[in-house]
């Protein structure tokens, strides 16, 4: 039996090439991967980077499925499926709104693979698939072993990405995650993570989870494990970490070099609508950054607009804000209402959703705003936060930012990672704005040979 994982790009930008700094290793295909018994041959192609060869013989083809990748996925699908060839689609977008996804693949995963592999997989082989496998609330994180040799031969970005939990313990209103999560986490056991770290040879990580110090206790069993290992890795957090002395000095002694926080907003109104009121609960957002950069680690603060107290005056004291503090990294971007959150189902209600599927329109881009702001129009909130990134990664916020020894050039390695970044920030905004969403590639590019792929190893 041979099955085809597919990977679905974005979008794109006619006569371009997809954004470097988005082409990291897709670590799902890599755990559908390891989930294959050794009777299976599997190929990967990932859109981003490479032509899928339709005409390829295969029995099944596995997609997975984003909200922002939903255009594309279905053209994917259609072709394969024009072939006489069954699809199954999965992934964050298939659990939040299946209805939809159900319409275009004969098999459907809703929540996590792993409880439902093997029965998907012999349903195939019988030519007897189910609509729909539900992994919801059966979740099996003990024996993760993601294959990633379906990578080889590939340039993707030179980080390498590890997954220790799945989920977060916090209701934002915005957030997809805890749509699909709830408001829980779950964790693989933290020697297999360092374990698997250690396996790929690499020296640096982006831990993927989406809030690694959800539940501190975890946390720190995962710093522990780390802690022999000499490697630097980056994570996302929430705030309220920077409370927790021991805890940061833990993730800085097992090697976490910077963390992701979802500032979100500066204006208080606008934390309590969207549920992060518990943001600067504890603390200011001045003090929280003094406790980060007291144990010299770098912060990548998240800000989104187009919340109701958000107008102009809003978004430049965030990018003074973001300036002032000497942020490693930021990013500006506005308010995207995904399907199946409370934010989607409030502009829903109360009308101020330009297209309710806003992700099938075909003139839909990446960058676009799809609802009615209350302070601003449409337009004006989409200039407003191409604005700030022109902004906070101009010249002079670049060389300003620069003199942080305490942090941004704390290391002859750090201020390396800062420039590479913050340059390629620089240059990459207009390639991000407006990416078509569902458009194919328009040029060749290299078509990468199967990898066949076992069971696990060892």
């Amino acid at each position: 039996m041979k099955i085809t994982l597919i990977y679905p790009a974005v979008g794109r930008k006619e006569g371009k090439s997809y954004v470097k700094a988005w082409q990291m290793q897709p670590l799902s295909m890599a755990v559908l991967a390891s989930l294959m018994p050794p009777d299976v041959e599997t190929c990967f192609y990932d859109d981003r980077m490479e032509v899928i060869p339709y005409d390829e013989p295969t029995d099944l083809v596995v997609i997975s499925v984003e909200t922002f990748t939903a255009l594309r996925s279905y053209a994917i699908a259609a072709e394969f499926r024009q072939r006489g060839v069954p699809v199954v689609m999965g992934g964050y977008h298939a659990t939040l709104i299946p209805e939809e996804v159900q319409e275009h693949a004969e098999a459907m995963v809703i929540g996590d693979a792993e409880p439902v592999w093997s029965q998907l997989l012999a349903d195939a082989r019988s030519g007897q698939l189910k609509a729909v496998y539900d992994g919801r609330g059966r979740r099996e994180l003990g024996n993760v072993r993601p294959d990633r040799r379906i990578f080889a031969d590939r340039s993707y970005q030179n980080i390498t990405l590890v997954e220790y939990a799945r989920g977060c313990n916090f209701k934002c209103d915005f957030c997809s995650i805890t749509a699909v999560h709830g408001a829980s986490q779950n964790h693989r056991p933290a020697r297999d993570v360092a374990e698997e770290m250690e396996q790929t040879g690499s020296r640096r990580f982006f831990i993927v989870d989406d809030n690694i110090v959800s539940q501190p206790g975890k946390a720190r069993e995962l710093c522990r494990e780390l802690l022999p290992l000499n490697i630097s890795w980056v994570g996302q957090a929430s705030i309220h970490v920077a409370n927790d002395d021991d805890l940061l000095a833990a993730m800085v002694a097992s090697g976490c070099r910077g963390v992701l926080i979802g500032m979100e907003s500066i204006n208080a109104a606008n934390l309590k609508a969207m549920g992060k009121d518990w943001n600067t609960a504890h603390a200011t957002y001045e003090s929280s950054l003094r406790q980060f950069r007291k144990h010299g680690l770098a912060v990548y603060g998240t800000f989104v607009f187009g919340y109701d107290e958000d107008d102009w005056a809003v978004i430049e004291e965030s990018v003074d804000f973001a300036r002032e503090h000497q942020l490693f990294l930021a990013a500006f971007n506005h308010l995207v209402p995904f399907p199946g959150t409370p934010l989607y189902r409030r502009l829903l209600t109360e009308g101020r959703l330009l297209q309710q599927k806003w992700w099938l329109e075909p003139t839909g881009r990446v960058g676009d705003v799809v609802f009615r702001p209350k302070k601003m129009a449409p337009a004006e909130l989409e200039a407003g936060c191409l604005w700030a990134r022109r902004e906070f990664y101009g010249w002079s916020s670049i060389f300003g930012r620069l003199f942080d020894r305490e942090a941004n050039a704390s290391s002859a390695t750090m201020l390396g990672v800062y420039l590479g970044l913050n340059l390629g920030s620089h240059f990459d905004i207009d390639l991000r704005q407006g990416l078509q969403l569902g458009l194919a590639p328009n040029h060749q590019v290299k078509r990468h040979g199967k990898v066949r792929v076992h069971a696990r190893h060892g």
